[in-house]
């Protein structure tokens, strides 16, 4: 049974590069995956170090589902600072053309569950550490399951934006 939540853990890695490959075209699209695609490395590198924390672990994953937020809400001023930077056109491209999608919202909307869902699993796991309570059933019975769907619609979110980015793109050039 616990091979799923591997595969799911995983399974936003595929995806990211999925939607990288679908969307290489769309400057915006390639920056949102790009970015996501850093994230979910540090992630990953960080993994080995943070399960071990026990505890802490909660709010270590709380602190990256911040993270995971910051590419949708700073992803056009980051691209700003490239171009301020390198003066590449891409980062000028992405910047002018960069606008908040309802995948992108849908995917804010998922992380802050996620946060909440980590913040009270530390919650709890601090109160069952210190014997405030007896059994911590949130995380031993709801925590995972809760988490593995957030990941499924993640997985379902990134890929609807790939599908969806280029329309995106030629609707920003048809108004313009």
């Amino acid at each position: 049974m616990y091979d799923i939540y591997t595969i799911a853990d995983y399974a936003q890695l595929f995806f990211i590069v999925l939607g990288l490959l679908m969307s290489w075209k769309v400057a915006t699209a390639r920056w949102f995956f790009l970015s996501y695609l850093a994230v979910i490395i540090i992630n990953m590198v960080m993994f080995s170090i943070t399960i071990a924390w026990n505890t802490h672990y909660y709010i270590f994953q709380a602190f990256l589902n911040i993270v995971f937020i910051l590419p949708i809400v700073y992803r056009r001023d980051l691209a700003l600072f490239f171009y301020s930077k390198t003066g590449l056109n891409f980062y000028q491209r992405v910047y002018e053309k960069q606008k908040l999608s309802t995948q992108e919202c849908m995917i804010l909307l998922i992380f802050s569950l996620a946060l909440v869902v980590n913040i009270s699993t530390w919650l709890e796991v601090l109160a069952y550490k210190y014997y405030w309570i007896d059994n911590a059933y949130f995380k031993l019975y709801f925590r995972d399951n809760i988490i593995l769907l957030i990941q499924l619609a993640l997985c379902g979110c990134l890929l609807m934006y790939a599908t969806k980015a280029e329309s995106r793109e030629l609707k920003y050039e048809s108004i313009r």
